[in-house]
């Protein structure tokens, strides 16, 4: 996948501040305890967005009432980073996907407003995964601390980056994604294997499944 994602166009390079209609900028509000499907509204986790990967279940359910604005509800399709993590972290990038009805935006996280008559939102998400544009991202990072540092909108929308016309765009993202399809199903099938393999243990520990012994003849 990384070598895929690195094998950018070879353009000319252009700031991702042209390409962009916007940056919003999330809520930072009092969260309680993991979320469930149970719950009414939920606000994302910073682990929710990974490099090129969207996790909705990594949020927490919300414990107070906010005043939200449209602008922090969360999406499908809508292109996310996080503006602070740890340096090998900060400035992931993926596009929400799967979003629980009810989401929000945390104040670590942006959303980025892709200007598609210039870009698609699949290719920044691909390209600003990749090795080189990754390492742009955090070298626009600082902070006092080792442990957390942050992004601000006006050092990463001064990051370059190649800008194809939108046909070599699809180009590059289809390759991407033929990658992308094959990993999602092998973590889809490494995921059902695990819950079997819980449910036998469950089952048998509870007793709920039986083994039969055999006698062995010899």
């Amino acid at each position: 996948m990384d070598s895929l994602r690195s094998d950018l166009p070879q353009v000319d390079h252009q700031p991702i501040g042209s390409v962009l209609l916007g940056i919003d900028s999330g809520k930072s509000v009092q969260a309680g305890g993991e979320a469930s499907a149970e719950d009414e509204y939920r606000i994302l986790k910073i682990s929710a967005v990974q490099r090129g990967w969207f996790k909705p279940s990594e949020a927490k359910k919300l414990t107070e009432d906010a005043a939200f604005s449209p602008s922090h509800v969360v999406r499908d399709g809508d292109l996310l980073i996080t503006r602070a993590n740890t340096p090998e972290r900060v400035g992931f990038v993926a596009v929400a996907r799967n979003v629980p009805e009810g989401t929000f935006m945390p104040d670590l996280i942006w959303r980025l407003r892709v200007d598609e008559d210039h870009v698609s939102t699949a290719y920044l998400e691909h390209a600003l995964s990749s090795r080189e544009l990754r390492t742009r991202i955090s070298d626009k990072s600082g902070g006092t601390s080792k442990s957390m540092v942050k992004i601000n909108k006006r050092g990463f929308s001064a990051v370059r980056l190649p800008i194809p016309p939108l046909s070599e765009q699809g180009e590059y993202v289809r390759r991407c994604d033929a990658v992308v399809e094959g990993v999602t199903a092998t973590r889809a099938e490494a995921a059902r294997l695990r819950s079997v393999r819980a449910g036998l243990l469950s089952g048998l520990l509870n007793r709920t499944i039986e083994i039969e012994a055999a006698e062995l003849g010899v």
